[in-house]
């Protein structure tokens, strides 16, 4: 692999992140793109935005790949054949193209390919742990219309719940409410209604008011801190019970833009989780979910070893 490379990808539902890497862990390109969530977009149009990404990825290196490693949103377990042929169409060499989920590649980036857990909170939510056999589990990431508690999407929702009733005078006054009329820029309540029911609305735009709900729980609003225990609470009550089915998976990784940029969040979610279970052991990941990928990638050739991910960790800074 003197003059290949391999390619990891963590692919989003709005963007989408391309590593290339040579065999000894050192990182030649980067290149980032729209969405491949092919269950929100379509099969045809991810494939398309992968490939415009890989494309421009590999105009600008040389060499040749030898495999391509993507973390897929619209995936919680690795693709079957058939899935991963389906997706190639006539754009990817199907046997070069691993499918996994873009929570297990966090996962990877966490674990570096041992036994643990990652718990995401972006636009949505999941639990995925891996066991000492290299078994994957997975809870949540239902979907928004199900739930997903912890996410962006479910603390927006709570937050303008309590809104509501703070409005029709039938739940306690709350900061939130002034977050919710300055955010939709409303003139009157009812102007909500417009605002989240409009053609266009993106799950991920109404998402990011859920960062709103949480400021106001730094700011000690008890209703706001109320909505952020709740979701956090039952997130820490799917860890404990995935921990105490594989002991061994009491590392606890914690990604996504509501765990990473909230530290209530974060220490809701911990302290929720010791108090189930104190053996846990709760961190960040040390690689980002696109090296996960890499890493995923080398890790199935035999490649890696700790000079590879030090030579990775150095080269890819210059990407960032």
């Amino acid at each position: 692999m003197s003059d290949s490379y391999l390619i990891g990808v963590d692919g989003g539902g709005t963007k989408t992140i391309a590593v290339a890497a040579r065999a000894d862990g050192t990182v030649i390109g980067a290149e980032r793109g729209e969405g491949i969530n092919y269950n929100n977009i379509g099969m045809d149009r991810a494939r398309r935005n992968l490939k415009e990404i890989i494309d421009r990825l590999e105009s600008r290196i040389d060499g040749h790949c030898e495999g391509l490693a993507v973390g897929m949103p619209a995936l919680d377990m690795p693709a079957d054949d058939a899935l991963t042929r389906l997706f190639a169409g006539n754009s990817f060499d199907p046997a070069l193209l691993d499918l996994q989920s873009d929570a297990y590649m966090a996962l990877v980036g966490f674990t570096l390919g041992k036994a643990g857990m990652i718990v995401i909170c972006g636009t949505g939510s999941i639990l995925l742990m891996m066991d000492e056999n290299g078994a994957q589990h997975v809870r949540g990431g239902w979907g928004h219309l199900l739930g997903d508690p912890g996410s962006g999407y479910a603390l927006a929702v709570d937050g303008l719940k309590a809104a509501i009733a703070d409005w029709e005078n039938i739940g306690p006054h709350t900061s939130v409410t002034r977050a919710a009329e300055e955010y939709f820029r409303l003139l009157s309540p009812r102007q909500l209604i417009d605002r989240v029911y409009a053609e266009g609305q993106s799950r991920a735009e109404l998402a990011r008011f859920g960062r709103l709900v949480l400021e106001q729980c730094a700011l000690g609003d008890g209703v706001a801190l109320g909505i952020a225990r709740k979701n956090m609470s039952v997130l820490a009550a799917n860890a404990a019970e995935m921990i105490a089915r594989v002991p061994a998976a009491n590392r606890v990784g914690i990604y996504g833009g509501v765990l990473t940029n909230s530290a209530v969040a974060r220490e809701i979610f911990t302290d929720q989780l010791k108090k189930l279970c104190p053996e846990a052991e709760v961190s960040l990941p040390e690689f980002p979910p696109e090296l996960g990928a890499l890493i995923h990638a080398l890790n199935r050739r035999s490649l890696l070893s700790p000079e590879t991910l030090r030579r990775m960790k150095a080269s890819y800074r210059e990407f960032l």
